[in-house]
């Protein structure tokens, strides 16, 4: 017989048997969760805890995972006495092994089953987690009525005070849908167990390694590409083009050959630019779009927290909340002035926001951006604060999002095609960089903020990273500066 799968196992050989057969016999190949996936395992688990409240007064098997054999026989007691309700029941048959967030008996020896995910919908991978959960449960010789996910609903609307847990959870039946996936359980779980009896099994790189869950074995998958210039570099290389390439032996960009086809203009281009070494510029096209600008040019961030269970009056689960914005002021003869805003304190952090930056920008001159994201803020902002609507839309009236200018216009072989500012900066600016930052991008930025909105953070760490936040932000403004200067000298010839 082989080994006893646990939920999470199953669910991880789904999504690649090499990850799943590592997890087994090479731990010490892991990554180690970082805070921001740490944050995320974190809120799940409050998010779970409160579901809890859509069927109180339920029976908690409290062993950890590291305690199974006493959770399966805590599971047994506490239904041979006779509950109703229980959290983290243990159940293990044929090979699997599971614990039910939340079990209800439903009359007539039946149960049903609730699985809380801390998403905000419904997705495929939830109705397989589901199935294989059922399957232990009844093989284990409970009987189930229904089997049902419990997510955030985005729906809800957050009125202050206690959470409306009825309102708060939306509670879907996919009952039909998960005893369909039942029927293949037994032969993954065998075919999963003869995997972990094998050598390791060889697996292509490819979306497996992120999706549905970044997996931390891909730094060790990925270890075959080279540190310069990786096939996986190109802008928006499918999964076919990927393998395409590892299969006739290419890894590096600067291997490819002219006759290699199947690739798009922009991925053409990139090849060409990292071929030749040097960046590719089409300057009349590029000094046309700057043309446009009015100066004094205004360079706007902001900085944001997404929080699963809403912290403030009218918002909702995963609402993206502007808490921060750095403002560089940036004046045609090359001079710059820094303004900035970041809200201390637990109230929302929205109005004062809003009417610092409406006077941080001014009245006329165009406000610099980098991708579409300050500009949907800045929309959110205008829908939440109905007052202030006539003052941002001015301000949206004047946004110039620099992004698409370098996408189109430029090629840099260090950049390789990808034009998120953490790759278009050290390429075309190295002297600046955000490597040693203690804050260094926009999630952990957001984590340590809700850090100190949740009361987790002490008085010297909130401190330290208010004072790390303006570090980064700041250098977000004065790097879209030194890239728009950058751009007008390339536009010059």
């Amino acid at each position: 017989m082989g080994r006893t799968l646990s939920k999470s196992r199953f669910q991880k050989g789904l999504q690649c048997e090499k990850a799943l057969w590592l997890g087994v016999h090479r731990k010490d190949l892991a990554a180690p969760p970082d805070e921001v996936q740490q944050w995320i395992f974190d809120q799940g688990h409050e998010v779970g805890l409160l579901a809890r409240e859509l069927f109180p007064g339920g029976a908690e098997v409290s062993e950890d995972y590291m305690h199974q054999a006493d959770a399966l026989e805590t599971t047994k007691r506490l239904l041979a006495e006779g509950a109703t309700i229980l959290y983290e029941a243990a159940f293990e048959f044929g090979g699997a092994f599971t614990r039910a967030d939340i079990m209800v008996a439903a009359g007539d020896g039946l149960w049903d089953l609730y699985e809380v995910k801390s998403s905000n919908s419904l997705k495929d991978v939830h109705v397989t987690d589901a199935a294989v959960q059922s399957y232990a449960i009844e093989g284990a010789g409970l009987n189930l009525r229904t089997i049902n996910v419990v997510h955030l609903d985005p729906a809800y609307i957050y009125a202050g005070g206690a959470y409306d847990t009825r309102a708060l959870f939306a509670v879907e039946n996919i009952t039909d849908e998960a005893r369909e996936f039942m029927r293949t359980v037994p032969e993954t779980i065998e075919r999963l167990q003869a995997v972990l009896e094998g050598p390791e099994p060889e697996v292509l790189i490819g979306t497996r390694c992120s999706k549905p869950y970044p997996c931390e074995y891909a730094e060790y998958c990925h270890a075959f590409l080279p540190c310069e210039h990786p096939v996986t570099q190109l802008p928006r290389l499918s999964e076919p083009q990927l393998h395409r390439l590892i299969d006739a032996g290419l890894t590096c960009i600067l291997d490819i050959p002219p006759d290699f086809g199947g690739f798009t203009a922009p991925q053409r281009e990139t090849i060409a630019a990292v071929q030749a070494g040097e960046p590719r510029v089409d300057a009349r096209a590029l000094a046309s779009a700057l043309g446009g600008l009015e100066w004094p040019v205004y360079h706007l961030d902001f900085e944001t927290v997404m929080p699963a269970l809403p912290l403030w009056a009218g918002t909702h689960s995963y609402q993206t909340i502007p808490f921060q914005y750095s403002v560089h002021v940036h004046r045609e003869d090359g001079t710059t002035e820094h303004r900035e805003f970041l809200h201390v304190g637990t109230a929302d952090p929205r109005r004062p926001l809003a009417e610092k930056m409406i006077a941080d920008l001014g009245e006329t001159g165009s406000i610099v951006h980098y991708t579409s994201f300050e500009r949907t803020r800045i929309d959110e902002l205008t829908a939440a604060l109905p007052d202030l609507a006539p003052a941002l839309a001015a301000i949206r009236s004047r946004l110039f999002d620099l992004e698409p200018l370098i996408m189109r216009y430029t090629r840099h072989p260090k950049a390789a095609g990808r034009s998120s500012v953490k790759y278009t900066l050290p390429a075309w600016c190295p002297d600046l960089s955000y490597e040693g930052l203690p804050i260094a991008d926009g999630q952990t930025a957001s984590v340590r903020y809700l850090r100190i909105l949740k009361g987790v953070a002490g008085e010297d760490e909130a401190q330290a990273t208010l004072s790390a936040l303006a570090e980064y932000c700041a250098l977000d403004t004065y790097a879209m500066v030194r890239l728009l200067e950058e751009m007008m000298k390339q536009a010059a010839g």
